[in-house]
């Protein structure tokens, strides 16, 4: 089994060169524009960052390989990073042989239902947004996108966010590992009722788990 970790300066060129090329195609689409999304209101970030979330459904960030045992820990700090990070983020993912992939990252707030995430050595004015588009904890259930889907997709069926590191992304996350179809499908619905294109999602597979045959 091996752990693989990306460079620093990969992970800047990447962060950077996705936000140009999200930007460009942005400011060049003469599709119809996308609606806009609303976050939470009223977001208790303490609540929501206080257990682990398990992906169960995901847009494509990382190779679908990797689509195993996805999860995210936070941890609210007591006092900020040298660069004004107010919460570690611990992500974790993992492909079918059982590979390890993730690391840390670090997160800030910048609104109502809105953070923005990066590696933790790099500035916030370059981190990605992270919006909390649906929550509820006495569900277990969340709804997060990389901020404001803008390309409209060609099969019709809403929009979908960038491709690169920053701007990208769309997940489903559970409290449980354990699948609930009927959960996953309502929180579906909800984002298609967002003018958000849910054809983009894969499924997460939260079974035979490194981690937790190890912890």
């Amino acid at each position: 089994m091996k752990v693989f970790t990306s460079g620093y300066h990969f992970a800047l060129f990447l962060l950077a060169s996705a936000s140009f090329s999200n930007q460009f195609n942005a400011a060049t689409a003469e599709e119809e524009p996308c609606a806009p999304v609303s976050t939470v209101t009223d977001f208790d970030v303490d609540s929501f960052v206080s257990k682990p979330w398990y992906t169960h459904q995901q847009a494509p960030t990382v190779p679908i390989e990797r689509n195993y045992c996805t999860r995210a820990k936070y941890n609210k700090r007591k006092s900020n990073t040298f660069l004004g990070y107010e919460i570690d983020v611990d992500n974790y993912t993992q492909d079918a042989e059982g590979n390890k992939y993730g690391g840390q990252l670090c997160a800030t707030i910048v609104g109502d239902g809105k953070l923005a995430v990066a590696p933790c050595f790099l500035p916030k004015l370059l981190a990605g947004p992270y919006w909390v588009l649906a929550y509820e904890e006495e569900r277990g259930f969340a709804l997060v996108s990389g901020g404001q889907p803008t390309f409209r997709s060609e099969n019709g069926m809403g929009c979908t966010t960038g491709k690169g590191v920053n701007d990208s992304g769309l997940w489903i996350f559970l409290r449980s590992r354990d699948r609930d179809e009927e959960l996953i499908d309502e929180i579906r619905a909800m984002a298609a009722d967002m003018d958000i294109d849910i054809s983009v999602m894969n499924d997460v597979d939260q079974t035979n788990c490194v981690e937790v045959l190890t912890e």
